[in-house]
Parts: structure tokens; C-alpha cells; sequence
């Protein structure tokens, strides 16, 4: 019994000893060992809930309906006007009635408001005409916003009538502004470009049947 006893010490010291060995250092929460690839680093200080990027294409708006701003009320444009920021408005022809000095209120005014300060140049033969197109823009009281600008121009007239056809249109909208607009149509035109085309033809004795 008592030799025994020597060898259950022994065997249980064993035991005891083994796996106190065996423990790793990293069981006990310290760092990892020097030069380690992967090193855990902590989040910056007092840093809780990092904000993160918004997705591409998206604005950040702190506080407005969400995340990125998903709730905020999206301005609309108001719908574009027909003929104005792109088209032709009108036409005006030698026979188009000229409108007179009274205040515009509707967008198809503005081509006869021209014809009153357009001067044609003299076309010859029964198969002389004549056409361009001129764009220009004009503030909320009418004046003339830039300077206009010949857009388009028919390639079948001679050079030189073509010359003069364009200078008598810069003429005109030179000379009917500024024109008087009402508020509503000067409020929803002012800055945005109008274009417009002229037709220029011979006379002819020939009636309409």
C-alpha cells in the first residue's frame, strides 16, 4: 500500500503539470507575438457607430428622411413650355400679321411682335425665297438676355441673299426690344432660349383659289 502511494503522487503530479504546460499565452488575452500579419486593431477612440459612405450616385444628408436623404421631397421642374428651351415657336412669314405694342401674355405673340420690326430683303422671281432660323432669350421685362444667334439657314438661297436674310432677322429682334411682356409670361420664358423661323418669299400675282 505504501508503495503504492509514491506512484499515484507521481502520476497525478503528471497530470497536473501537462496541461499547465501546453496553455498558450494567447488563451490568457494578451496580444499576439511579435510580427504578426493579421494584428486586430481597435476602432478609433470614442468612435460608436462609424458613418459610412453613401452608395455611389447618392448625396449624404444628415437628418433629412433617412440615411441618404432617400425622404427628401425632390424638386420638379416645372413641364417644359412648347418652344421654349428647344423646337422652333413659330414661324413669321412677309404675310403674318404684325402684332402691336400691347404687352404679350402667350408665346405665339412673340413671332408677330417681331414681324412688326422685320425687314425683309427684296426677293426676285417667282422661285426666290428665303429661310433661317434665330434663337435669342430675353429677361423677365423683355430685354434682350445675350445676343442672338442664327441656328439655321437654307443652303438653296444665293450666299449673298442668305447674308442679308440673317442680318434683317438680328435686325428685328434688335429692334422690337425689349418687348413687354405680362409678369406670367415674362416670369416663365425669362432666360430660357426661343427660337424662331422666318420665311422670306417673292411676291406673286398668282391668288390663292
Amino acid at each position: 500500500m505504501r508503495a503504492r502511494l509514491p506512484a499515484l503522487a507521481l502520476l497525478l503530479l503528471a497530470c497536473a503539470s501537462g496541461p499547465a504546460m501546453a496553455q498558450d499565452t494567447r488563451d490568457l488575452g494578451l496580444p499576439p507575438p511579435s510580427g504578426s500579419q493579421n494584428p486586430v486593431l481597435p476602432p478609433p477612440s470614442g468612435s460608436q457607430n462609424p458613418v459610412l459612405p453613401p452608395p455611389t450616385g447618392q448625396r449624404y444628408l444628415p437628418g433629412i428622411g433617412g440615411r441618404f436623404g432617400e425622404g427628401e421631397r425632390r424638386r420638379t421642374a416645372p413641364p417644359p413650355m412648347p418652344g421654349v428651351g428647344g423646337g422652333v415657336l413659330g414661324t413669321v412669314t412677309p404675310e403674318t400679321v404684325a402684332l402691336g405694342g400691347e404687352a404679350l401674355d402667350r408665346l405665339d405673340q412673340i413671332g408677330p411682335a417681331l414681324r412688326r420690326c422685320w425687314r425683309p430683303p427684296a426677293l426676285e422671281g417667282p422661285e426666290s425665297a428665303a429661310r433661317a432660323s434665330i434663337r435669342f432669350s430675353l429677361r423677365r421685362d423683355g430685354t434682350l438676355f445675350g445676343q442672338p444667334r442664327v441656328t439655321w439657314e437654307m443652303r438653296r438661297a444665293p450666299p449673298g441673299l442668305r447674308e442679308r436674310f440673317s442680318n434683317s432677322l438680328m435686325a428685328a429682334v434688335r429692334d422690337c426690344t425689349p418687348m413687354r411682356l405680362s409678369p406670367s409670361l415674362g416670369g416663365s420664358i425669362a432666360g430660357r432660349p426661343i427660337t424662331i423661323r422666318f420665311h422670306g418669299r417673292a411676291p406673286s400675282n398668282q391668288r390663292a383659289i
